[in-house]
């Protein structure tokens, strides 16, 4: 059944829901201005609203009335999937959505993603992700689930102190515009993690001498190789990356 009101009041929000998107919420405001609110959002007994926070926004500030339906509790699960249906969910969504149900993990991941940003605000979750565990590894975890971000059995790997050395690490590598690609931030843990020897500070000092060799690549292999090109450029031990 579908009940109408003007009583904006009524309704609160899900605390684990996603955030309001400004731009959406005036994408919504236009089309239901030409073409009315086409569908009701979902609330709780209690005026909870489950689905549809970006169209009782939008109805509001038209002054229109809402059309809602009166669902049971539902389960974070079947909460994403509703959204889903009008706007996909970003990984912010889900990390914010899985922090507020309390997993330590990604409380502490948004912890270091503010630290990550306060170096540069285009850092990105899925890149502090990486920093935070020291791989973009999606390697099972202790009790054989994988370790999927969006999926919410990711988990902080390593210690604090680890990831902030790693964070300091890529950071230096700032002048570089391409710092924050993803495959770049891949290859450059891998080199930590997996390269003999391997010394970012050398790395930093041969990119800033030969910056025309010190390019955007690809993907991650691509960047692999670049990075032993010029790690090794007029070195007399090479060192080998693979």
């Amino acid at each position: 059944m579908i009940h109408e009101t003007s009583d904006y009041s009524q309704f609160d929000f899900n605390e684990l829901n996603r955030g309001v998107d400004d731009t959406h919420v005036r994408r919504l405001t236009k089309n239901i201005k030409e073409h009315g609110l086409i569908q009701p959002i979902i609330v709780t007994a209690d005026g909870n609203i489950i689905d549809g926070q970006h169209r009782f926004h939008a109805c509001r500030e038209l002054g229109l009335p809402v059309q809602y339906i009166i669902r049971d509790e539902m389960d974070m699960s079947e909460v994403v999937q509703l959204n889903n249906m009008s706007k996909p969910w970003s990984i912010m969504d889900k990390v914010n959505s899985y922090a507020a149900q309390g997993n330590e993990n990604y409380i502490k991941l948004l912890e270091f993603h503010a630290e990550c940003q306060e170096v540069d605000p285009k850092f990105s979750i899925r890149a502090a992700s990486h920093l935070a565990q020291g791989s973009s590894s999606q390697a099972s975890s202790k009790q054989g689930k994988g370790l999927s971000l969006g999926g919410g059995t990711w988990e902080f790997k390593s210690s604090k102190e680890d990831a902030l050395k790693r964070l300091f690490a890529l950071s230096q590598f700032k002048r570089f515009p391409f710092y924050l690609n993803n495959n770049f931030v891949t290859a450059f843990l891998r080199c930590m993690r997996t390269v003999e020897g391997f010394e970012w500070q050398e790395l930093l000092k041969k990119a800033e001498m030969n910056p025309h060799l010190f390019m955007h690549a690809g993907n991650t292999q691509e960047y692999m190789r670049m990075f032993e090109r010029v790690y090794n450029h007029k070195k007399r031990g090479v060192t080998r990356f693979f």
